[in-house]
């Protein structure tokens, strides 16, 4: 081969194709496209082979865009959030603030987005604010206290007498009317046998039915006092009095069920008693309803019943006897009205 044909040879690339460019030259192209590539992204680097450079400088551009692709790597490495302690101004992170659910302070650096920084105090600013936090609070524990004073009178007046002068005798339990004091049949039973004679001089149990319901049967020693009239008649005309300021009167009113007509009596007997006396006293500061009335205390006590039975207000056999006493007791309950009024006209009328 001559050497004109090795010079040739020299200037064709690996694919056949003949270069222009002399050997210089092309080490000048390969210097100047290494340094391109080492700027280019790796997104570039895919698109980045010019098409002048022959197969040989395609290698070599692959060995410097693996290299290059590994140093972009390096640097696009996300970065440790450790906390770290900044030696500027301390900075808060929300959860650094809470430590078991209190609020403490904190000088670590939180989450790079969560960071905020620790404001300037101002003294007097502060001593204003606590002036006006101390004042709230006080407001508030004095609000608190008051409340709390009447509650407590409130629960003590729940197991007070009426006139305030002492706890209750019988044990009370809740019932329909919140104004009044009820209990329950063994209480009632507990009372007929005796129980409570230390403490009561005298006891009185009031059967508001109609005379046919009591008739049918009733408690033990009550007495059937279903009209506001002879309920004053018998316990205002001529007040029973103890004997011993530490003996007691007590009045258990009740009906057929202890819903309407037991605890009307009572407030009619406690309103009389307050309009003969000067408050807070009164005749028989001790009233008490029967809960659930002669209807639950006949099965469980009948034999302290007599006679022994139960004859309900709508009882078919009573039906005109019904109708005739609530015409009696509106008749009764109309006319107590008008006296009323009247004394209360008479009474603005007057100098």
């Amino acid at each position: 081969m001559s050497a004109t044909q090795l010079t040739t040879s020299a200037h064709l690339d690996e694919t056949g194709h003949l270069d222009s460019s002399g050997p210089q030259e092309i080490q000048l192209a390969l210097m100047n496209h290494h340094q391109h590539l080492t700027k280019c992204s790796p997104a570039q680097l895919l698109c980045s082979t010019p098409s002048a450079l022959d197969h040989g400088n395609r290698k070599k551009d692959a060995i410097c865009s693996s290299s290059t692709n590994k140093e972009n790597e390096n640097t696009l490495k996300p970065r440790n959030l450790k906390f770290q302690k900044r030696s500027g101004g301390p900075y808060m992170s929300p959860l650094s603030l809470l430590n078991k659910g209190n609020l403490v302070e904190s000088e670590y650096l939180g989450s790079p987005i969560t960071a905020i920084p620790k404001l300037d105090k101002n003294p007097e600013l502060e001593e204003d604010q606590a002036e006006e936090i101390s004042d709230e609070l006080t407001e508030f524990f004095l609000e608190d206290q008051e409340e709390a004073k009447v509650l407590e009178e409130d629960s003590k007046q729940e197991y007070l007498t009426g006139d305030f002068s002492q706890v209750c005798a019988l044990p009370t339990v809740s019932g329909r009317h919140q104004d009044l004091k009820y209990i329950n049949p063994e209480t009632v039973a507990a009372l007929l046998s005796g129980k409570f004679q230390g403490l009561i001089e005298k006891f009185y149990i009031i059967d508001c039915r109609y005379p046919y319901e009591y008739l049918g049967g009733h408690i033990q020693g009550a007495l059937n006092l279903y009209s506001q009239e002879e309920l004053y008649n018998f316990f205002l005309k001529t007040p029973v009095v103890p004997l011993g300021t530490q003996r007691r009167i007590i009045i258990v009113f009740h009906c057929e069920f202890s819903s309407e007509r037991g605890p009307r009596m009572c407030r009619c007997l406690r309103e009389q008693d307050r309009a003969l006396n000067q408050y807070p006293a009164l005749y028989y500061p001790e009233l008490y309803v029967l809960n659930g009335g002669y209807r639950d205390f006949f099965p469980e006590y009948t034999e302290l019943c007599e006679p022994q039975g139960y004859c309900p207000m709508r009882h078919q056999d009573h039906t005109a006897d019904l109708l005739r006493c609530r015409s009696q007791s509106k008749a009764v309950e109309g006319e107590r009205q008008l006296q009323k009024q009247i004394a209360l006209l008479v009474k603005d009328v007057s100098p």
